[in-house]
Order: structure tokens, then C-alpha cells, then sequence
């Protein structure tokens, strides 16, 4: 089973109204990499784009979406091709994203209700497939003891160096270090690491 990292920055944290602004995501197996700017749906509605609030965080501004940003169906496409790819070549595959049950999780299914709305239902076989994984639950399930389980709590735990924190690939390169301490902390517990042990014990 592949494994693929992924985050998303958004355009704001209400998870059924706000737009994804990046896709970021690696298969740990391969090396193989998405990253895009996306042009929000909200910048072609509004002339306001997107809050200064989220510029702050991330540092994505609405001139930089409209000039390197991919259009919405295109970027969805792209990114779903590229899963597509790594479902084909190893028959499964698990997606992890920190506090994805939550946040990530949801965007992709409107991603995939959206690309479906236009007609393409190639990926529906795959999404059925996807064992997704939330990596903040495996941090308190590991860390139980600890009060903070954030990715900036993990990064000082295991002394990872996001390079780029609040950006799509800053975040998903943080997490590729993150997830290996998670996983051989979970090996000492379990002799099962499958996606499917995984979600077992998560998702109680």
C-alpha cells in the first residue's frame, strides 16, 4: 500500500464554504510530487479575494494566485491524476493529512463532488479505495501523555525543521519526517502497520 502525504491551504477554516488555494502532497514510496497554486472560486466571484488574514499565515497573496494559480477544475484534475496514478501502480493506498478527519478530509470530498459535477467520474473507483488516515489522531494515540499534539508540537518533539510552515509542501515535507517517527513508535505496539490496522485502531 503507497502512502501519500498531503495538506491543503485554504482560504479560510469553514470547511464547507471556503476554497482550497494549494495542493500539496508526496507518495513517500516514490518521491513523486504535487504542488499547485489554485485559484480560488471565491477570487473569481468577489473582487476581494482572499482575506488578508490568510495572506498573513501563509503568505499567498491574490496577485500570486492570479498569476502562478491553476484554475479550479484543472488543479483538481491534475492532483487527482496524480493519485490515480499511484492508486494504478500499487492497487491500494492510504492518504494522511494532519487533523484530516476535520479539515483536509472534507475539502477533498468537495473536491471530488465538484470534479464529478463536471462530468468525471473517473476517480470514483479509487476514492472508494482510499484509506484515509489522520495523523494528528496517531499523535494522541501515541503521545497520550502529551497536552499538545500540533504539527508545530511535533516538529519540536522530533526536531523536524519546517522549512516552510503554512505552505502546501512546507507542511507535507514536515509531515513525511513526522509520519516515519509515528509509524516506528506504532510498530513497537502493533506488528500490523497496514492502512487498514490503522483506521482499526484510530477510528474506533
Amino acid at each position: 500500500m503507497a502512502t501519500v502525504i498531503y495538506d491543503f491551504e485554504t482560504s479560510g477554516l469553514n470547511v464547507y464554504k471556503e476554497d482550497v488555494i494549494e495542493i500539496g502532497a508526496k507518495c513517500i514510496e516514490t518521491d513523486k510530487v504535487y504542488n499547485s497554486l489554485v485559484i480560488p472560486m471565491i477570487l473569481a466571484k468577489a473582487k476581494q479575494g482572499i482575506p488578508s488574514k490568510i495572506t498573513e499565515i501563509t503568505g499567498i497573496t491574490n496577485d500570486l494566485l492570479k498569476k502562478q494559480g491553476k484554475k479550479t477544475l484543472q488543479a483538481f484534475l491534475e492532483f487527482f491524476n496524480f493519485l490515480q496514478g499511484i492508486y494504478e501502480q500499487y492497487n491500494e493506498i492510504k492518504l494522511v493529512a494532519h487533523n484530516g478527519l476535520s479539515f483536509d478530509d472534507i475539502f477533498l470530498r468537495r473536491m471530488l463532488r465538484y470534479v464529478q459535477g463536471e462530468g468525471h467520474t473517473e476517480f470514483d473507483e479509487m476514492f472508494e479505495n482510499i484509506v484515509f488516515i489522520d495523523s494528528l489522531l496517531l499523535c494522541r494515540y501515541i503521545h497520550h501523555n502529551r497536552r499538545g499534539h500540533s504539527m508545530k508540537d511535533m516538529c519540536a518533539l522530533y526536531n523536524v525543521t519546517n522549512q516552510s510552515a503554512h505552505r502546501a509542501m512546507g507542511d507535507v515535507n514536515a509531515l513525511v519526517e513526522i509520519w516515519s517517527h509515528l509509524v516506528n513508535h506504532f510498530k513497537q505496539l502493533h506488528a500490523d502497520c497496514s492502512g487498514t490496522h490503522l483506521k482499526y485502531v484510530l477510528y474506533l
